[in-house]
């Protein structure tokens, strides 16, 4: 059985970075007619508050398109009042417009039919030693995301960690902060966004933090794509950490994960089609390479703690 794909629609329109624009800007609806051209994707992650300036539109365009959503997610990075932080702000009034703007999108994710928000909490953290208090910093964010679980029990909030960027530290840098983070929430609508290219980043062993978020039942969504470990290339996945992408896929399969794989690729010199394309391509050659470890029975095989074996069951399925 294969996973169902999405896109993010911000990598559909405009794309920049401080030194060149990639990719024009583009409307809503011409963002829907290139991931239409996209023959795997049925899904698209949309971003509040950017694409729901006309939420009418919004719900013809996927039903037009015959896309479903697969997450609402919640852009607290964007505007300039969220420069200094959202839900861990030390200003009040800061961290109510965040967990409003929380609410809202929540909203939007149950009458969209997903039920899900994930949110990635970018701008919370610091760049400058003695910069914040981190005790009333953690706290804030976890009073904030409570006050937002208990709105509405029936929608799941997805937090995204990410070591660094647009901060240079990020309050939630890696998957046990994250996992952390949602054991002090206390709330079962409350887990994990799990990012391959920020594991990756963060020098963890993506299946590693897959194993530990899934086993505990924080594991709600997950983004892909691939970078070498030193900055958040968002590049298509598998193409440069193969063996631990492959080694990803057959784990998803091991939880039992069957949500979303949503891709977060920076198409950036590339035709975006031909790069969300080419993505799903790799996602389903690595799940068909999983299936076949699987039918030799790859986990017994590690159970024997025997690697050169396992290593050479690996290559016998790669050269078949």
């Amino acid at each position: 059985m294969r996973p169902k794909y999405a896109i993010i629609t911000g990598f559909l329109g405009k794309l920049a970075d401080r030194f060149a624009e990639y990719q024009p800007a583009r409307s809503l609806n011409e963002k829907f007619e290139l991931a239409k051209k996209v023959p795997q994707c049925s899904g698209l992650e949309v971003i509040y508050p950017s694409d729901f300036e006309d939420p009418v539109l919004l719900k013809k365009l996927l039903k037009d398109y015959d896309f479903q959503v697969s997450s609402v997610n919640l852009n607290v990075k964007a505007e300039e009042k969220w420069r200094f932080g959202s839900f861990s702000s030390s200003n009040k009034k800061t961290r109510e417009e965040a967990i409003k703007y929380m609410k809202t999108a929540m909203d939007f994710a149950y009458e969209l039919g997903c039920n899900l928000v994930t949110c990635a909490l970018l701008n919370d953290g610091n760049d400058y030693p003695f910069e914040i208090n981190y005790i009333n910093s953690w706290n804030y964010a976890v009073e904030s995301i409570r006050e937002c679980a208990d709105y509405r029990k029936d929608v799941k909030i997805s937090i995204e960690y990410k070591l660094s960027e647009p901060r240079m530290h990020v309050i939630i840098g890696n998957a046990g902060e994250a996992a952390y983070f949602c054991e002090k929430v206390g709330r079962d609508n409350v887990g994990v966004t799990l990012d391959v290219g920020h594991a990756f980043q963060s020098l963890e062993v993506p299946s590693k933090s897959l194993s530990i978020l899934g086993s505990t039942g924080r594991l709600f969504y997950v983004h892909i794509n691939d970078n070498y470990r030193n900055w958040d290339w968002d590049m298509i996945p598998g193409t440069v950490n193969f063996w631990d992408y492959l080694e990803f896929v057959l784990y998803l399969k091991k939880i039992g994960y069957n949500s979303w794989i949503t891709a977060d690729v920076f198409p950036q010199r590339l035709d975006p089609v031909k790069v969300f394309t080419k993505t799903f391509e790799w996602m389903d050659f690595l799940y068909d390479l999983a299936d076949e470890l699987e039918k030799k029975n790859i986990f017994e095989i590690i159970e024997k703690g025997d690697i050169i074996e396992t290593l050479s069951l690996v290559k016998s399925i790669i050269k078949s």
